[in-house]
């Protein structure tokens, strides 16, 4: 199963990297002439649309998975603190917590694609009436576009952190935090000494898997944005999709798709090696 569903789609398109398949081939793709690198040598030239439209997508897409990981994170570990302690209602407050991750995520795009426009828009009003703006910020189109992807992204994903977080929160020791006291160390102090080291080990996993995600997300900026963004919201799933597709570029398309997945994994392979296996070898020791 692992070979149909992944390795087979990825080794298929390797193949389809090295060949010319584009409008002429596309529905005899085994008579596509075979161009070996060419499609790479294309992408890597700078000074081509092609290459450098595509770089700049790659750069847009490490902005939006960098900002995911630290709203996400930020947010994911403040709600799984609040939601450590005993409060009246807190089992309430956990299934509220939970409601953007498990609710459908073409539904709450739609929704936040509503609440983002700039004339009628939910969030223009608020931050009107508030007085924290003086006009209507137009966050669907131009320069905000990566913002409002960002934003959208980690409200989606906060949820799975903080249920990760919770989770780790539960399984800290008792006896460590009395320690601290006996100590004199405070909230802070304990929050900082204990609470932090002993959730580095998932902390790491939750950065990583977050990351990952963000590198191969298509559903956010597709229907957030539309087939049509702005240079500041393409990134580099949908500059993929609506370049190949678009202009029957399937080989080309396919060769962006494989320097885009080695870009992901080699971010993966360097994080694993310095941050995941170290902090479990730690945990170990």
């Amino acid at each position: 199963m692992m070979a149909i569903v992944h390795f087979l789609p990825i080794l298929w398109g390797m193949i389809i990297s090295i060949m010319q398949i584009d409008a002429t081939f596309v529905s005899r793709w085994y008579s596509a002439p075979f161009v070996g690198l060419e499609n790479y040598a294309r992408l890597l030239d700078f000074d081509s649309t092609v290459g450098s439209r595509f770089w700049f997508s790659l750069r847009q897409t490490t902005i939006f998975a960098i900002g995911t990981v630290v709203g996400s994170y930020s947010l994911g570990l403040a709600s799984a603190v609040i939601l450590d302690s005993d409060f009246r209602g807190s089992n309430v407050a956990r299934i509220l917590v939970l409601l953007p991750w498990i609710s459908p995520a073409v539904v709450v795009l739609l929704v936040w694609r509503m609440m983002l426009l700039s004339d009628t828009g939910v969030v223009n009003n608020v931050l009107l009436s508030a007085g924290i703006i003086g006009e209507p910020i137009v966050w669907l189109i131009g320069a905000n576009s990566i913002y409002s992807m960002i934003l959208v992204n980690v409200w989606i994903n906060f949820p799975w952190a903080t249920i990760m977080l919770y989770a780790a929160l539960k399984s800290i020791p008792g006896h460590l935090y009395e320690a601290a006291r006996i100590d004199g160390a405070g909230r802070w102090g304990q929050f900082r000494h204990i609470t932090l080291p002993q959730l580095k080990p998932i902390s790491v996993v939750i950065s990583l898997l977050l990351v990952l995600w963000s590198f191969i997300n298509f559903t956010v900026p597709y229907v957030l944005l539309g087939q049509s963004p702005t240079r500041s919201g393409e990134v580099s799933m949908l500059f993929i999709y609506n370049y190949a597709f678009h202009n029957y570029a399937f080989g080309l398309g396919a060769a962006m798709s494989v320097v885009l997945f080695l870009f992901a994994m080699g971010i993966a392979l360097v994080y694993y090696k310095y941050a995941v296996s170290g902090s479990f070898e730690g945990e170990g020791r």
